[in-house]
């Protein structure tokens, strides 16, 4: 029991201790951190590089390890991998070869943009066929030369040429657009030679000038019946009007007014061909003299001439020639 209390005074007085301690440890963190500025002085570490997708690379570059016999010298080693200098010619073989512009041989596909395999006999295929073969036949053997132990390598040879391909795609797809529109335009503004081509493009320009004239008006139909209607409305008005005062016949009372007004006026020439007029016997006689309901004179021939000019007989009023009032006529005695 004493040992207990001795142990377990031992722990309070470690704690009373360790108190200041946690406090301490607490304001260390309370203080407020420098800010550091970056001078662009210290090394930055460098990042992961970026491998070329373009890169050619050798897959098997290791020969694998000799069997018992080949060491006992009973079979031949494989042979050693070959350098770069013989890859090229490898290589230079298969484009000679033309290997790369046709398709795969065990697909017959094209390569396109998938993985490429180059084998030391200059043969190419693509990189998945070439394990499904193997997988198959469950030895190493060139598809086309059945040569044992090849070694490959991984060319983009056939993405290269499938590119500049789509390139020439897209730039002669682009050009032929280019080209369309410019004869396009070019039919639209200059008219042909031949007759039928000539009229047939004067009548489209004519149907496309219409079109777009038709296009620029406003068509409510509603609108323009409306404004018809109104136009009907105001000249029956006007015609009403215009036959209410010359409709009206005049008396004998009337004319003697209107010829006393003419007479007191004392108009001695018509006012047509300017010649004398007839009346109470002055003037050349055979020639009729006209009274208009305005009280103005002329000679009935020369009325009658211009009436025929200026409305013709199928008008049903006329106007005076001086006071352009409608009117009435009658021969005067002579």
């Amino acid at each position: 029991m004493l040992k207990n209390k001795g142990h377990s005074s031992k722990q309070a007085d470690l704690s009373k201790t360790n108190v200041p301690k946690r406090e301490d440890t607490s304001k260390s963190l309370n203080r407020n951190p420098k800010a550091v500025i970056d001078t662009g002085l210290r090394k930055k570490t460098p990042g992961p590089k970026v491998e070329d997708p373009e890169k050619e690379y050798v897959l098997d570059p290791k020969p694998p390890p000799l069997t018992l016999a080949q060491k006992l010298g009973l079979f031949e080693p494989p042979p050693l991998p070959l350098s770069s200098d013989e890859w090229g010619k490898v290589k230079q073989r298969s484009v000679s070869q033309g290997d790369s512009t046709q398709p795969c041989p065990i697909c017959k596909e094209e390569f396109e943009l998938r993985p490429q395999v180059l084998l030391s006999c200059s043969h190419v295929f693509h990189r998945a066929c070439l394990q499904a073969f193997e997988k198959f036949t469950n030895k190493k053997t060139c598809p086309l030369c059945r040569r044992n132990q090849y070694q490959t390598r991984v060319i983009h040879d056939g993405a290269r040429l499938f590119k500049a391909k789509c390139a020439t795609r897209i730039q002669a797809c682009w050009r032929g657009h280019v080209v369309r529109k410019w004869y396009r335009d070019l039919r639209r503004t200059l008219p042909p030679t031949d007759a039928k081509l000539r009229r047939k493009f004067f009548e489209e320009k004519f149907t496309e000038i219409s079109h777009r004239l038709l296009c620029s008006y406003h068509t409510d139909i509603d609108e323009l019946f409306a404004e018809i209607d109104h136009c009907l409305a105001v000249n029956r008005s006007v015609l009403q009007q215009l036959g209410d005062r010359c409709s009206h016949t005049l008396t004998d009372d009337d004319w003697r007014r209107i010829q006393a007004q003419a007479q007191h006026r004392e108009a001695r020439e018509c006012p047509i061909c300017l010649t004398p007029l007839s009346l109470g016997g002055d003037g050349p006689p055979g020639r009729e003299t006209v009274l208009l309901s305005c009280s103005h004179t002329f000679h009935h021939a020369c009325l009658l001439a211009l009436e025929a000019f200026s409305w013709g007989d199928s008008s049903p009023f006329h106007a005076c020639p001086l006071c352009r009032s409608c009117y009435q006529k009658r021969l005067l005695e002579s």
